[in-house]
């Protein structure tokens, strides 16, 4: 394939040099690269649709994606997930549109319908008229609970709408108990949507279940002790969702190995970074004995926190264990706190458990008012290690 510069395919297109140029760098023409202060492009190229045409209206139909009964904590990673791919996201609720199907646009590149009564007979009918707007690239996702009860929607359309339309029908199960406090990852199943949505081009009837990385509480309101997969999993999922109104509070015991170069230590940093410069108002207190101050000066994760928007703070280990030791103990191994309302905390070294994450309120509240007893007693990290 040869290229041919601006000025030659100006006299094939009849238009200026100067406005082929401006297509180029507009990116509107296919192809075209930029060598030195000239411009080559394809000699096979044709020439862009003017904007103003209907052609170029009919070529550039937006491409939208239809999401039904989205889970509101869903919503805005599924429209940023979905956006990044370069579709425009419209929502409804069932109720609202299934008898008014005729307002909405006339083309649609995909749906993400969240079953309300497991797929009952009107859901189905609902799916099945809103394929009359799809094509034979459209893809469908339905997003259910694991159940017996649940309509296969999936088995059931799939042969008829890949032969009559060609598109793909999934199904996402969530393996998820209605009837226990879970912490899940809602991030990982919305990227999971997304895949089955817009990769899986040569799969269709499938019904793939995920679990969301649940991790349950039990009537204390506990974990169990979580192993370190689990564990770093949990906490940095707690960790993604703060925002400026949330208050990170957390108070670690400088152990020997601790704040090491290890992958998990790594991520955990970064997160940590992440969120205070997202705006969290976070608190670190780092408790260790004097004669630590030394060795501490060369730590890399002290020096990154301490160049960060965390508020580092001191507090001198022997002091403590002299005036109230009883600090000591609710510190234990360290913990992180999230407003008043999460514990995460770690276990002594040397279990083969990490640690675990409390909603007991007894539990994290005597945390709390630890951790603000510690603060009487904090000085600046900075001014200590300087």
């Amino acid at each position: 394939m040869g290229y041919l510069t601006a000025k030659q395919f100006s006299e094939i297109w009849g238009i200026t040099e100067r406005r082929i140029i401006k297509l180029c760098k507009e990116n509107r023409i296919h192809g075209a690269i930029k060598n030195g202060m000239v411009w080559e492009i394809p000699e096979d190229t044709l020439k862009p649709s003017d904007r103003r045409s209907n052609i170029y209206k009919y070529i550039h139909i937006p491409k939208k994606i239809m999401i039904v009964n989205s889970n509101k904590d869903w919503k805005a990673y599924l429209e940023e997930c979905i956006e990044k791919e370069g579709y425009i996201v419209e929502y409804e609720e069932i109720e609202e549109i299934q008898d008014n199907l005729e307002s909405l646009s006339q083309y649609y590149e995909g749906l993400i319908y969240f079953a309300k009564q497991h797929m009952n007979k009107e859901e189905e009918n609902f799916v099945i008229d809103f394929a009359d707007k799809l094509h034979s690239e459209s893809s469908i996702v339905i997003v259910d609970d694991n159940t017996d009860k649940r309509n296969p929607i999936e088995k059931k359309l799939a042969e008829t709408f890949r032969n009559e339309i060609g598109l793909r029908i999934n199904t996402l199960l969530l393996d998820i108990p209605k009837d226990k406090q879970c912490i899940v990852n809602e991030h990982e199943i919305v990227e999971d949507i997304v895949e089955i949505l817009l990769r899986l081009k040569n799969t269709t009837g499938m019904a793939i279940k995920t679990d969301g990385g649940k991790i349950e509480f039990g009537e204390n309101g506990k974990t169990e002790n979580l192993e370190i997969g689990t564990f770093y999993k949990a906490l940095n999922h707690c960790f993604r969702r703060l925002n400026k109104e949330s208050y990170l509070w957390c108070a670690s015991t400088m152990l020997e190995d601790e704040w090491t170069e290890e992958p998990q230590e790594m991520k955990f940093r970064q997160i940590n970074l992440e969120v205070a410069n997202r705006g969290v108002n976070v608190e670190r207190i780092f408790i260790f004995s004097k004669d630590k101050i030394k060795e501490f000066k060369q730590n890399k994760t002290l020096k990154i926190y301490m160049q960060s928007n965390i508020k580092t703070l001191y507090v001198d280990y022997d002091e403590i264990k002299e005036k109230e030791p009883k600090l000591l103990e609710i510190v234990g191994a360290g913990w992180d706190g999230i407003d008043k309302e999460i514990l995460i905390a770690d276990l002594p070294e040397g279990m083969k458990e990490r640690g675990y994450i409390s909603k007991n309120q007894k539990e994290v509240m005597e945390a709390y008012t630890c951790f603000q007893k510690l603060k009487t007693y904090s000085k600046n990290l900075k001014e200590v290690l300087k």
